[in-house]
């Protein structure tokens, strides 16, 4: 009998994977119950329960949260070499593909840092602080902005996005907020906000850690990008090495969320 191909996840990544792939599964799982007997791309989307019992070639993992899914797909009985941890280039739309949208990008990331310098600094982490050290710009494939700013702040933050009309809301010790371009298209921006009068703080993603000194991103450094100075961490190469490896500075669109460094637990 022929193994049946699994999407698990079935919200924005999976919809960026099939579009991305230009494949489709032979159906979806995913831990949300409310999203059971519904249609993603005109798939159905199942209990994960059913991975027990079904013939499987491949499940592929379109979700963000592998750290969580990978280990629960094993525990279903599910053979380690058939499970798919896609690049996360595949996980996300490419937002920043059009030069107009990196462009304005830049001048509304500029407009929120400006109006809080005077009292925190907002400071470009993660993919977006790759892309500004790498190329001066945001990476053609990324799909969001990665921030960090003090707690400190986070009233000022909220309220400053609220007047902008980006539709802030808390998530744990963060800020997710959309900024909304002229052409309508929608950038996700997620803040994480942090105790800066430590001198140092753990910084946790998935199932890896890094332990930063604060004044990196409380001295940080400015990048030119499109014309506006962007904050981001200092050195930014130290940083951005412990995160993506010492290849950091050569594009791979192939990146996956297995390929980080720093501790894991």
């Amino acid at each position: 009998m022929k193994g049946k191909i699994i999407f698990f996840g079935a919200a924005g990544s999976a919809v960026a994977y099939c579009q991305h792939t230009k494949t489709k599964p032979d159906f979806f799982v995913d831990n949300d119950s409310k999203k059971w007997g519904t249609f993603v791309e005109g798939i159905e989307v199942m209990h994960p329960e059913i991975l027990k019992t079904t013939p499987i070639e491949r499940v592929v993992i379109t979700s963000g949260y592998e750290k969580a899914i990978f280990p629960q797909i094993l525990s279903l009985g599910v053979e380690e070499t058939k499970i798919l941890r896609p690049a996360k280039s595949l996980l996300g739309f490419h937002i920043f593909k059009d030069e107009a949208n990196r462009k304005e990008s830049a001048k509304k990331l500029f407009q929120i840092t400006s109006e809080l310098r005077k009292n925190c600094k907002i400071v470009s982490v993660g993919g977006t602080a790759l892309g500004f050290a790498r190329g001066n710009d945001f990476i053609l494939w990324d799909s969001d902005i990665d921030l960090f700013a003090p707690i400190q702040s986070k009233l000022e933050i909220f309220k400053l996005l609220e007047s902008l009309g980006y539709n802030p809301e808390y998530e744990l010790d963060s800020i997710k907020a959309t900024v909304i371009l002229n052409n309508g298209v929608e950038v996700p921006i997620g803040i994480d906000l942090l105790d800066w009068s430590k001198e140092t703080f753990i910084d946790i993603f998935e199932d890896y850690s890094w332990v930063w000194p604060t004044k990196m991103f409380t001295h940080c450094s400015e990048i030119e990008v499109h014309g506006v100075k962007l904050n981001v961490p200092n050195p930014v190469d130290k940083y951005l090495s412990k995160i993506y490896g010492n290849s950091w500075q050569t594009p791979n669109p192939n990146f996956a969320y297995s390929d980080y460094g720093g501790e894991t637990s």
